[in-house]
């Protein structure tokens, strides 16, 4: 079993995939003639070609939102690289660049979309009012939970989002969030509400769920579920709230969790829910904040050449699984600078998430040579020259000198640029497992990848190989007991009950048994 991997390609929101149409080529062509700006913040990379005061305002509502989650959550569970903010003058500008939906541009007020390998923000800095950063907020809290992500029920997580997305800086040391939500009372109002039972039914592939406008009684019900337990008027269920995640964190059934956690069957439960609705009364949480969030923010600010507009736009295109007309504005970006390595790079990533690993090695060694400096271009390409020494899809074997040589410096350079990137640790720590030149390192970089990004299964899966080859047969046990619970993704599941059962020959065939 030594060397499966679950790599894996990024999933993209959306499935169409569409040459970029005239009307939005043109669009792009004149937003490129535009002025653009990078403005950089501790946490974000905000290009547009909107007024300066405008992107500031938006880089420092974003980064006050972060600063008030650290407060919650310690900063450990928001470490994470840069993300990148595209934010468009206004939503007729955004518009020819959003997801595809049956064709044509979604009708999205803004979008979060969380990548592996980078996080995107999409919004207009005027003409939609509060709203956008409501959405805003609401997507970025599922970045900031992601560490839940395995076992919270969907009901919790986008109630959750819900709760925060109404975040507002209330004095230079308070922030508050769960204020009440107009557009979810009124349809509470006049239409009935789902049992707890069909509730907790519900899932991704449901018709109740809609991601896209965090609208219908599905999204109202759980907002309300949520304000109640964490931030109603029975302090009782506020105390014992936190025992919810405990209990499904061990792997408890949602219901049996619920009940177990707040002494409550679920038809109990929902008598009490209307009764919470027909009171009206929705107090927010007021958060008390160390810093000042009121203060300057540090940000740095420069013009972008048109070469990297025409990179940024791509990447967007690319990441909302816009492929054809992604390479549509890497054309114009090659032709427009022909030895600058942004058009390279772009081409590489864009060949790497087409799964074209000869490709994507050629074009990103074109930019690494032109001076590429991205911790994304020396990862995808150490990645995409792992793949091809592999035997198989998921099968690696050691590599030889100099192509090991090759990739474990380009890993290395990638963390040098970026410390904070989960996936290069992980690749480096599932390199060095798979080579065997130093199992030391090789834990220790997984186990890095684990703490940045805890959602991430397969990651718990690469640490247990290399327990296993390291011969810390309990350290590997204790890795994949975890990775046996009910809510852990069913392949990872299926790969961890082989890893345990040759644990289990192991020890049989050891001497003396």
């Amino acid at each position: 079993m030594i060397g499966r991997i679950a790599l894996g390609v990024l999933l993209l929101a959306g499935s169409v995939v569409s040459v970029l149409g005239e009307s939005a080529e043109t669009a792009a062509e004149q937003l490129a003639r535009r002025p653009w700006t990078e403005t950089r913040t501790g946490h974000f990379n905000v290009y547009s070609c909107g007024e300066i005061r405008d992107i500031s305002r938006v880089a420092a509502r974003l980064e006050q939102f972060r600063q008030a989650y650290a407060v919650l959550a310690g900063a450990a569970a928001v470490s994470s690289p840069p993300i990148v903010v595209m934010a468009y003058p206004d939503h007729a500008e955004m518009e020819p660049f959003l997801p595809l939906y049956q064709g044509r541009p979604a009708s999205m007020t803004a979008f979060f979309h969380h990548g592996v390998d980078e996080n995107l923000i999409v919004l207009p800095l005027t003409g939609v009012g509060t709203n956008a950063m409501q959405v805003i907020y609401h997507e970025y809290t599922h970045l900031l939970l992601r560490h839940n992500d395995a076992f919270w029920p969907l009901w919790l997580k986008e109630g959750m989002a819900e709760i925060y997305a109404t975040f507002e800086v209330t004095g230079p040391h308070s922030a508050r969030i769960g204020q009440p939500l107009d557009r979810h009372l009124s349809l509470l109002a006049g239409q009935p509400m789902m049992p707890l039972s069909e509730l907790f039914a519900v899932t991704h592939d449901s018709p109740q769920y809609n991601e896209s406008e965090h609208q219908g009684v599905f999204y109202a019900e759980s907002w309300l579920l949520t304000h109640y337990l964490m931030l109603g008027d029975n302090p009782a269920l506020k105390a014992r709230f936190g025992q919810l995640t405990v209990l499904l964190s061990q792997g408890r059934a949602l219901t049996e969790a619920f009940t177990m956690a707040f002494h409550v069957t679920l038809p109990a439960m929902d008598k009490q829910l209307k009764d919470y609705l027909e009171r009206g009364k929705f107090e927010p949480l007021t958060l008390t904040i160390g810093s000042d969030l009121t203060a300057s923010q540090v940000i740095s600010t420069r013009r972008i050449a048109p070469v990297e507009i025409w990179f940024h736009l791509s990447d967007q295109l690319m990441r909302v699984g816009r492929l054809e007309s992604a390479e549509a504005c890497l054309k114009h970006a090659l032709l427009v600078a022909p030895r600058s390595p942004f058009g390279y790079e772009g081409m590489g990533l864009l060949a790497a998430e087409a799964d074209k690993p000869g490709q994507a090695m050629n074009d990103l060694h074109e930019a690494l040579d032109l001076g590429s400096t991205s911790y994304l271009a020396h990862y995808t390409y150490a990645s995409e020259r792992l793949k091809l020494s592999a035997a198989s899809k998921d099968e690696y074997r050691r590599v030889p000198n100099p192509e090991a040589t090759e990739i474990r410096s380009e890993l290395q350079k990638s963390l040098m640029l970026m410390p904070d990137f989960g996936p290069a640790h992980h690749l480096l720590g599932f390199f060095e497992m798979v080579q065997g030149d130093d199992l030391n390192a090789a834990q220790e970089h997984l186990k890095r990848a684990i703490q940045l990004d805890p959602e991430d299964e397969s990651y718990q899966l690469s640490l247990a190989q290399a327990q296993m080859r390291a011969n810390d047969t309990a350290a590997a046990r204790r890795t994949l007991e975890h990775l046996r619970l009910p809510y852990v993704d069913e392949h990872i599941r299926a790969l961890a009950a082989d890893l345990i059962k040759e644990l289990g020959q192991r020890v049989d065939a050891a001497p003396g048994r």
